[in-house]
């Protein structure tokens, strides 16, 4: 007598239903997915053209497109206060502050060179004192102290004092038009406030020239 085993039941596939955690959290990444590309394509939207600086700007340069490159950026609210790359640039104009390399070019620093408040000046240097310079530093101006007549003939160290703080190097030895160098003295051109240069022209001596110290740099005093 045989034994008939029983036959298993075929199960039969259900629709996915909206209750099936799987599903709702694939539609959920889904939607997530189109949110975040949308927002990345407006967010792009945003962006602005605006003029970068080239290169050091320093007061008193003049300014062209040649000076400048055009950079995409998000600003927001802020765009109205940089110099937008379809506005055109005034033939003369300057800075009237120092703009580094790569900075967007703020509005409001582009002016007539007759608004500087700062003059050039071109001065005799120690070129020991220029190894850490660069076109754009901020120094300190130390020029030598007056000496007595036995003092000179005795062969003492002149004695320096600050005369002038943070004023900006403007032209270097070695920079594209500097001016000459030797051995024992090097022209810069500085920026110093206005009213200032006939004090510092007059602090110019040939055989002691004037030192500077970038800002938070101390002067050593001693022989020259």
């Amino acid at each position: 007598m045989s034994t008939e085993l029983p036959k298993p039941t075929a199960r039969r596939l259900s629709a996915p239903s909206w209750k099936d955690s799987r599903l709702l959290i694939g539609v959920l990444l889904v939607l997530a997915s189109v949110v975040v590309g949308a927002l990345a394509i407006g967010a792009a939207d945003d962006r602005v053209g605006v003029w970068a600086a080239k290169g050091e700007l320093v007061p008193g340069d003049p300014v062209g497109t040649e000076d400048l490159v055009r950079v995409e950026v998000q600003l927001g609210e802020q765009a109205g206060e940089y110099l937008a790359s379809e506005q055109e640039i005034p033939q003369g104009a300057t800075v009237d502050r120092l703009v580094v390399g790569g900075e967007l070019v703020p509005r409001s620093a582009l002016v007539d060179p007759g608004e500087l408040e700062v003059r050039s000046v071109p001065v005799h240097v120690d070129p020991i004192y220029l190894s850490t310079l660069t076109k754009g530093s901020r120094v300190s101006v130390y020029a030598a102290e007056p000496m007595s007549a036995d003092a000179e003939q005795a062969g003492e160290p002149a004695r320096y004092e600050k005369v002038i703080e943070q004023v900006t190097v403007a032209q270097i030895p070695g920079d594209e038009g500097g001016l000459m160098s030797s051995a024992t003295e090097a022209a810069v051109v500085l920026l110093v406030p206005e009213g200032e240069e006939s004090r510092l022209l007059s602090l110019d001596r040939k055989d002691r020239p004037i030192k500077l110290v970038a800002d938070g740099g101390s002067l050593q005093q001693g022989g020259e």
